[in-house]
């Protein structure tokens, strides 16, 4: 891995310490670390500054900083170019990074020696569609979320799966969640924890107003539709793809999510299982 980005949150990392300090051990280990532009600005390093979309599609490892939105923004921006992802947390929760950035150093040391494991994380594909209007080609790793507004009116939803009925929903809203997801929202939600490696999906109501409201899981082959019926024609609600991609609607529209084609590939430097990992970040 000769390539190396290195992609930090800007807010977490202050002053860009972090990245300097990647950027300066990349060198001594004879690999070119390569950089956002604004960055590369913000560090006062432009030798290092590529384009964005060259910085995904030529390099060999990409090294995120931050915690695990930081991730999954880098994810879904990289999944079409199925590059390899370290996480090095700067946050406080991390369940998809692989080590703390006090050992930034060595989890780079075993990715360049080779001694880690690649996991493909499975990614939701989501399309909106309102009448004759679509939207399509939306991608999240953790979830995709149908929720009202800011107005107090609970929102009614019709699911299908695989144009099946299966549910008519009131509720504040609805996760339809990969396993990586399942551990965010959907975990607060009241929804299952699912096996990162797993192939399935969940269906999480968000403060159903029916006690027997309860989250649905299906396979990863199946098609979830989501029919969002407003009390109003202008009652407003939000689709989000991992709470980061937002799309303020109106009206009736169906909402249909599939598992995506594209993956994420995150590495792990740890021997850690999923359920030492699991154990161990609910128990801080």
């Amino acid at each position: 891995m000769k390539k190396v980005a290195i992609l930090p949150n800007v807010q977490k990392d202050k002053g860009l310490e972090t990245t300097k300090r990647l950027v300066n051990y990349l060198l001594d280990k004879g690999c070119e670390p390569q950089l956002s532009q604004e960055v590369a600005e913000l560090a006062e390093m432009p030798q290092y500054a590529r384009a964005e979309e060259d910085l995904y599609r030529y390099s060999d490892l990409l090294i995120s900083l931050g915690g695990d939105g930081t991730l999954l923004g880098i994810g879904r921006r990289t999944a079409r170019f199925e590059k390899p992802i370290l996480g090095i947390n700067l946050g406080t929760l991390g369940f998809l990074t692989a080590e703390e950035k006090t050992h930034a150093e060595a989890a780079i040391d075993k990715v360049l020696s080779g001694e880690y494991k690649l996991e493909k994380r499975m990614m939701l594909e989501c399309s909106i569609a309102k009448g004759n209007e679509r939207t399509g080609g939306i991608i999240a790793l953790n979830d995709i979320c149908i929720t009202r507004g800011n107005l107090y009116k609970i929102l009614e939803f019709h699911v299908f799966v695989n144009n099946e009925y299966v549910d008519t929903l009131l509720a504040d809203g609805v996760i339809i969640c990969t396993p990586t997801g399942s551990t965010a929202y959907n975990l607060s939600a009241g929804g299952p924890v699912l096996k990162a490696d797993a192939e399935i999906i969940a269906i999480t109501p968000i403060s159903p107003h029916t006690l027997t409201s309860r989250p649905i899981v299906v396979s990863a082959e199946d098609t979830v539709t989501v029919e969002v019926r407003p009390s109003r024609e202008d009652t407003p609600f939000m689709v989000s793809a991992d709470g980061q991609d937002n799309f303020t609607l109106t009206g009736r529209n169906v909402v249909q999510i599939r598992k995506a084609e594209a993956c994420t590939t995150i590495i792990k430097t740890k021997p850690q299982s999923f359920y030492d990992v699991l154990r161990h970040k609910l128990s801080r």
